[in-house]
């Protein structure tokens, strides 16, 4: 695939913003689809922490202390444990499985729920 930046205008904002080949590099790389963005990033990042269920991808989880962490679409990482995955745990524990979760804030920072396999 051919990569290019793109000079795009926010959909809420209205601003003027410039998709970067790097990030569609790093989208491509995370096994997402090629998309071209509709919202400037402060947008995007404001758009996240609304309630609702989001793609990412498992980086990875410790079997022996029940925990992992999932790559949201914009790169960060979110922490999630054993107890929030639904559905067939095998599958969703293995490293770069594509997930849908849902992200609560905690005291300890924002954490996924209702970890499910993506398909």
């Amino acid at each position: 695939m051919t990569y290019r930046d793109e000079l795009l205008t926010c959909e809420t904002c209205g601003k003027t913003f410039v998709y970067r080949i790097e990030e569609q590099r790093q989208q491509a790389a995370l096994g997402f689809a090629a998309e071209t963005p509709r919202q400037c990033a402060e947008c995007r990042k404001l758009e996240a922490t609304a309630p609702g269920l989001r793609a990412g991808v498992v980086k990875w989880f410790r079997e022996d202390k029940h925990f992992g962490f999932i790559t949201q679409h914009d790169g960060s990482d979110v922490f999630f444990h054993y107890s929030a995955i639904e559905g067939d745990p095998e599958q969703v524990m293995r490293e770069n499985a594509p997930v849908w979760y849902e992200v609560v804030n905690t005291e300890r920072g924002p954490q996924a729920i209702n970890v499910h396999l993506r398909e």
